[in-house]
């Protein structure tokens, strides 16, 4: 959107500059002629981040895939390794699922809002109350 209205813009500024109807004529039809041809190239993906399973290494296949150190976690789920001290959908153990505001702390659902241990961030401890992250707020 940012480039179609600095496109805009740049017609516009060329508009006012060109001296005859001739002109104007010219650059209304090379900016048609160009946003035609900027809707006809086909969108374009970067193969970089498919080259990895964004969700982690299978291990369905090879059971001993999880204990390799490039994988995120040691724990085999389903056909996933996951790091079950961190994973929201396997926290703790595989399949246990914290709740929409909560995190996954050393495998426990915390809420990062509202738990003194936990404030804001896994094992920042607050001396009296955490509110909304932040502590003794108020």
């Amino acid at each position: 959107m940012r480039q179609v209205s600095i496109f805009l813009m740049a017609i516009a500024l060329a508009l006012a500059s060109a001296g005859t109807i001739e002109a104007m004529g010219d650059i209304i039809g090379m900016a048609i002629m160009a946003t035609e041809e900027h809707k006809a190239a086909a969108p374009r993906r970067s193969r970089f981040l498919g080259a990895t399973d964004p969700k982690g290494k299978r291990c369905d296949i090879d059971p001993n895939a999880c204990l390799s150190a490039t994988t995120p976690g040691s724990t085999c789920c389903g056909s996933l390794c996951v790091d079950t001290d961190t994973d929201v959908s396997n926290c703790g153990k595989c399949g246990k699922v914290c709740k929409f505001t909560q995190s996954c702390c050393a495998g426990k659902c915390v809420d990062l809002a509202f738990d003194k241990r936990h404030c804001g961030q896994c094992f920042h401890r607050c001396k009296k109350i955490c509110f909304y992250g932040l502590c003794d707020y108020a």
